[in-house]
């Protein structure tokens, strides 16, 4: 199991320790952003759809970064990786 993202990191980097790098695969990053309960009720659901395991998500991210969050919101991603020429 990948280490844990600490609050220092960077949102990019803690990509990194979730996602594998597919050949011939584009890499699509999902941001999920609201309540921390509001984030998490999302990822349960679309695992229950199959879409991704929730340890597959970052740990929530520092919100000290350009993307602005509302007071109490907060924010989790995803890379999922697509076949290259996939809706062109």
């Amino acid at each position: 199991m990948p280490t844990i993202a600490n609050d220092s990191t960077a949102p990019e980097s803690a990509l990194q320790l979730y996602s594998v790098a597919k050949p011939d695969c584009e890499p699509v990053k999902i941001l999920v952003i609201g309540s921390q309960a509001a984030v998490n009720t999302i990822i349960h659901s679309l695992h229950h759809h199959h879409f991704a395991e929730p340890f597959e998500w970052t740990p929530l991210l520092p919100t000290d970064r350009p993307i602005q969050l509302q007071a109490g919101e907060s924010m989790r991603s995803l890379v999922k990786y697509l076949p290259r020429g996939n809706g062109e």
